[in-house]
């Protein structure tokens, strides 16, 4: 990433402090000169492009500003009065490119590299590596001798014969310095223009073996349950080379060793929809090759039961056209038990104890194709379609219920419920442009979105003291959307300016039937239209980098029951979302300080007047009158060194809670359904540190989440004010030889969310091994996930006239192997980053 500063004083001159990053000189050269009146800078961008820089420029003139952008490279520059040129005296369109790193991976910056005569080994030229390993020197020669050498080093000698010389990685030389090791070092943590940067590649990150083990040693990220969350933010949006990730289990086909970055963002700006709290940004390397690659993987998993998962990835290259596909089968077998006390104070004192066992069959297909051509250097299209199938989806629940009425016995319930979920084959298209005009990017995609299904399940109940029952419901679902998004990114007034729009259609149709009339048949439809312009400008005024943005959404919701219109449920609204952040340096230390406000949207479910069956004491359903939930956020985070910290204040207007209701006509009868309250204030607060010591990189971080909230029932009032803590400890070790391990374990303990106490402290500790084989074409990994089986939840829940305390767990515990290997695999050069990607959440 690039950015400027510009600074005028007077009649002085021009002073500039710039951060370069793995930039190529010739982009470089051409932004400073669109925003300097001072000079003239002359070059050709294709003779400059192939010299890469990385560097920090502060308060220098422009001409001692690209002396230093040059450093080592065979490049003169001459200043004439006010014309300052740049080129290359080597006039040769051949360059010896490459990359040196050391023996961690890091790379190895002012690495010797010189060029040889094979024959005689008489010099032809040489250069010097920046600082992250990469150099470009020209060259004439078909075929050279290549010396690469650097202190404290063994050297290294390699024919080439192609421009491309590829990574070369330097071994310590034990005996050079008796003893005394010299490394290059890249920071593993910076900031970026968003959020927190957590550099991956050339760390013992990227031999951990996928893109979820990658997440799990990211700091402020958690996976709790089988599912990623932001601590204080909640489950983030995951973008892959800024394609909106639909399935968790893409981050398993992801190598990490592809992965080059990950930027956590917990102050989305105007681009992102308002209901975004955090989002994960999943950099890949530059894709090399061409041809024909697969990479298979397969996985089985034992617990106490057995899962699987196979996989296929596939991907031609040939020149400008890019075409790739998935095939990927899963099968799931789910075991939930838990134990549950509910009270219910009305005119008569109701408990019910029951334990539960829940048993879910899952299995899917999904098949993805896609293309995409580049039209230019700079202009691409292309289309990616998903084909999801479902064909064997049931679950089996018993509950076992005891029930008292004022402490005396009522009754006994024992439930069982088998319920068949059947699929419509689903489907989602994307189409995408990226390119620029001008000084403009474009960056435009639409989305189509549909799938149906129906859920059949059959109740039956035994009662000992009142008659038994069967309850048949059908809930039938269908879901339809469109969606388009474009942005457009262009230089302005010395910074840059995004503005972009982005709409989504929404048409729900959800059916609830229960021809027994225990519960209300009901046939609805919801649709929705949702616009929403937005602009946001960047610029960076000496050590500051400034971005305010604003949003504007505008939502038009209807809601049909029967057919009819509700013009009460039914509402159009339009708000508006500021954002504004500011970053700078003290030091070491990089400090990014955000403000933005978020709304937070009921899903369709919880806007759903269906009523689902439990037993004949408990009903849900949904609430139609929900409001939207808007929240402020304040956040401050920084980097120092391996040292990382975040705080952040947040306010929940109109926030959407759990709650119960009884019904008007059996005050025995209990309905959870959700309902809004008029504030949540809330703290989080953050620390991490990610030091290295040799092949063992352990990463610590604590957090705590404490609210504010006095909630008031309709029995009594309680303060929930308990904070919660949050400790994880994870450690990657690199053993060398294709050996890579990791130890894993975190805790959460006890402590008040919204109406919620978490009444016990929760934790597991994962251990892994990975082996790689054949040059790192085969991979076998062996992991033991939950080892102690203490991943086990308790909640006690305050709601209305109830209170529930519940223990829950299931089958974390596991054994897991997988085997992974990959022929000439290139990489999809897909740009989709997708539209409606809020509204496809909803969904």
């Amino acid at each position: 990433m690039l950015v400027c500063c510009f600074v005028f004083a007077g009649v002085q001159a021009q002073k500039i402090t710039r951060d370069y990053n793995n930039v190529s000189l010739s982009e470089a050269l051409r932004q400073l000169n669109e925003q300097t009146e001072e000079y003239t800078i002359s070059f050709l961008y294709n003779e400059l492009e192939d010299f890469r820089i990385t560097t920090s420029v502060h308060r220098k003139t422009i001409p001692d500003a690209i002396r230093q952008m040059i450093g080592f490279y065979p490049i003169r520059m001459t200043v004439d009065d006010k014309e300052i040129i740049v080129e290359c005296p080597l006039k040769t369109a051949l360059r010896y490119k490459g990359t040196v790193i050391d023996e961690q991976g890091l790379p190895l910056a002012y690495a010797n590299i010189a060029i040889l005569n094979p024959v005689d080994s008489t010099l032809l030229g040489g250069g010097v590596s920046n600082e992250s390993g990469y150099f470009a020197i020209p060259y004439e020669q078909d075929k050279v001798l290549a010396r690469i050498s650097y202190v404290g080093y063994k050297t290294i000698y390699k024919i080439c014969s192609q421009s491309e010389v590829g990574v070369i990685r330097l071994q310590v030389d034990n005996y050079a310095l008796k003893g005394v090791t010299v490394k290059g070092h890249v920071p593993q943590y910076q900031m970026g223009s968003e959020g927190l940067v957590t550099n991956v590649e050339n760390t013992i990150l990227s031999k951990l073996g996928t893109g979820e083990d990658v997440l799990t040693h990211v700091p402020g990220i958690t996976k709790k349950d089988g599912y990623f969350e932001v601590f204080g933010k909640g489950a983030p949006l995951i973008y892959i080379n800024g394609r909106l990730m639909r399935d968790a289990s893409e981050l398993d086909q992801l190598k990490s060793e592809n992965i080059k970055s990950v930027e956590l963002i917990t102050n989305p700006g105007a681009k992102y929809d308002a209901s975004i709290k955090a989002v994960v940004k999943i950099r890949t390397k530059a894709a090399q090759g061409e041809g024909f690659g697969f990479d298979v993987r397969s996985s089985y998993y034992q617990s106490e039961n057995t899962d699987l998962v196979k996989q296929l990835n596939w991907n031609y290259r040939h020149n400008n056209l890019d075409v790739f596909g998935t095939i990927y089968y899963g099968l799931n077998n789910g075991h939930y038990p838990s134990n549950t006390t509910t009270i219910v104070e009305t005119d008569t004192l109701w408990r019910q104890n029951f334990v539960q066992d829940y048993k879910p069959k899952k299995q899917s297909w999904r098949n993805t194709v896609g293309a995409n051509y580049l039209l230019d250097d700079n202009n691409s299209i292309g289309m990616r379609y998903t084909l999801t199938l479902r064909p064997d989806n049931h679950t089996n629940t018993s509950l076992s219920s005891d029930v008292t009425a004022d402490g005396e016995y009522f009754d006994h319930l024992d439930n069982t419920v088998h319920a068949d979920v059947s699929y419509r084959p689903a489907h989602l298209l994307n189409v995408y442009y990226k390119g620029k005009i001008g000084k403009a990017e474009i960056d435009f995609n639409t989305d189509y979105l549909y799938n149906r299904e129906s859920d059949h399940a059959v109740y039956t109940e035994q009662s000992t003291s009142q008659e038994n029952r069967v309850v048949n419901s059908e809930n039938r679902e269908r879901n339809k959307l469109f969606a388009s998004k474009l942005i457009v990114d262009f230089p302005l007034w010395g910074g840059g300016l995004t503005v972009g729009a982005e709409y989504t259609y929404t048409n729900r149709n959800d059916d609830y039937i229960n021809p027994e009339h225990y519960v209300p048949t009901s046939f609805a439809k919801l649709k929705e239209s949702h616009i929403a312009p937005f602009v946001e400008y960047n610029r960076q005024i000496d050590r500051f980098q400034f971005s305010a943005g604003v949003r504007y959404e505008w939502v038009s919701f209807d809601y049909f029951e029967n057919d009819l219109h509700l013009d009460e449920q039914s509402r159009s609204f339009g708000n508006l979302f500021p954002t504004l952040s500011v970053g700078t340096r003290i030091g070491k230390t990089q400090l990014h300080l955000g403000y933005s406000a978020k709304v937070r949207r009921p899903t369709y479910q919880q806007l759903s007047n269906n009523v689902t069956y439990g037993n004949r004491f408990l009903l849900q359903s949904g609430n139609p009158f929900l409001r939207h939930e808007y929240i402020h956020d304040l956040s401050l985070t920084g980097v120092w060194k391996f040292l990382q910290f975040a705080i952040s204040y947040n306010d929940r207007r109109d926030a959407v809670i759990y709650w119960a209701e009884q019904q008007a006509d059996n005050s025995a009868v209990t309905r959870l359904t959700q309902t809004n309250i008029p504030t949540l204030k809330s703290i989080m607060a953050q620390v991490a540190i990610a030091p290295k010591f040799g092949f063992w990189s352990p990463e610590l971080s604590v957090g705590m989440q404490k609210q504010w909230l006095t909630l008031h029932t309709d029995v009594r009032t309680y303060q929930m004010n308990k904070p919660i803590f949050q400790l994880s400890l994870n450690n990657a070790f690199d053993f060398g030889y294709g050996w890579v391990a990791s130890v894993d374990a975190y805790l959460t303990t006890k402590g008040n969310d919204e109406n919620v106490y978490s009444s016990r402290n929760k934790g597991a500790v994962n251990v892994s091994l990975t082996k790689s084989l054949l040059n790192d074409h085969l991979s076998i990994r062996v992991q033991g996930n939950d080892l102690f089986h203490t991943e086990k939840q308790g909640m006690l829940l305050y709601a209305g006239r109830m209170h529930s305390e519940q223990t829950s767990w299931y089958d974390s515990r596991e054994f897991v192997l997988t085997l992974r290997y990959n022929f000439n695999t290139t990489r999809s050069k897909y740009k989709g980053t997708g539209a409606g990607n809020d509204e496809k959440n909803r969904l």
